[in-house]
């Protein structure tokens, strides 16, 4: 099995799959095959050069594209610290509890929901800061490790 490039396609061909490859295929390491995907995944462009040999193209982000991939890592963060709170269907569970009509909800229910109202106001500091940002700024902003975040569950336990 080989991987092929065509500058021609914009495509990866598999000599498995694909029983005729066009005449300006290269073939790739599966190596080489996976270093081009990765950087396609982090936004880069994959061309191909005078030769047809595929390359990476990083692309400069500006300020604006730069903000909004780091308000995607605080969505994605707040998500997951909001999943290990609770799971969407312990949550909708919380909020199907049948309660006594003297109380709002269960107390371990609304404690649940309290720590997820405090990940998403952190969730909204950080994006506030994200976006008055300077560039130099942005370099120095540790979503996963912000101050804003509440601290864990597993951090309360240690």
């Amino acid at each position: 099995m080989a991987i092929h490039y065509s500058a021609s396609l914009h495509a990866f061909l598999d000599d498995t799959i694909h029983a005729t490859l066009p005449d300006d295929a290269i073939a790739i390491t599966a190596a080489r095959h996976a270093e081009l995907l990765a950087a396609q995944s982090e936004g880069a462009l994959i061309i191909a050069n005078a030769a047809g040999r595929p390359q990476i193209r990083r692309r400069t982000a500006n300020l604006t594209d730069r903000r909004t991939a780091l308000v995607r890592h605080v969505k994605r963060e707040a998500a997951r610290r909001i999943e290990a709170i609770s799971p969407i269907w312990q949550q909708l569970n919380d909020m199907r509890l049948p309660v006594p009509s003297d109380s709002a909800m269960e107390p371990a229910a609304a404690a649940r929901f309290t720590a997820i109202d405090a990940v998403r106001v952190a969730s909204n500091i950080i994006e506030d800061a994200i976006a008055g940002a300077t560039a130099a700024q942005l370099d120095l902003i540790d979503i996963s490790n912000h101050p804003a975040w509440p601290a864990s569950v597993e951090d309360a336990d240690a």
